[in-house]
């Protein structure tokens, strides 16, 4: 009689790890455009930095005048 080792389980193998890139739509806070996606905050705040909008320049300035005193 031959020893015979017959197995019906799968062979362990390493499947490598699926990589999700999540990236998110970008607006801006004060006209409500799409800027674009990002996935890093870096990348983020670039898209914020470099766009420009009317309402964006007049949350930046002062409320008020300083007096001229």
């Amino acid at each position: 009689m031959l020893p015979a080792i017959t197995t019906t389980h799968a062979i362990p193998r390493k499947i490598s790890a699926a990589r999700l890139t999540v990236r998110t739509t970008v607006i801006c806070k004060y006209c409500f455009n799409t800027l674009g996606s990002a996935s890093q905050v870096a990348e983020r705040r670039d898209l914020e930095t470099k766009h420009k909008c009317r309402e964006k320049v007049l949350a930046e300035q002062p409320a008020i005048s300083v007096p001229f005193s």
